[in-house]
């Protein structure tokens, strides 16, 4: 466990410096739309794309995927919490007419 874990990051760390690309990587790893081989050099360029050449990896269809899967989370959570938010905020009398 502790190989594929250290593996795992730094396969991030060298994907990105960046909070948001490390997220949108693990999210396509996890999600299986990227299947590592376990070889650092072959899962980067996989990923990134090879030297000089960004538009041969996934990389930024990756991110756009993450982007549009975290939409469409925030959509239905905000969806199935707009009742609890409606009775939050329904107005109540402060004190009840005697």
């Amino acid at each position: 466990m502790g190989m594929t874990k250290n593996y795992l990051l730094k396969i991030l760390e060298n994907c990105s410096e960046h909070q948001f690309g490390q997220d949108a990587v693990e999210w396509a790893i996890y999600s299986g739309w990227v299947q590592l081989t376990g070889d650092l050099q072959t899962d980067l360029i996989a990923i990134m794309g090879e030297p000089g050449k960004p538009e041969t990896g996934q990389y930024d269809a990756i991110c756009e995927m993450y982007r549009r899967r975290v939409r469409e989370l925030d959509e239905q959570t905000t969806e199935a919490m707009q009742p609890l938010i409606e009775e939050i905020l329904r107005p109540v009398p402060l004190a009840k007419a005697i």
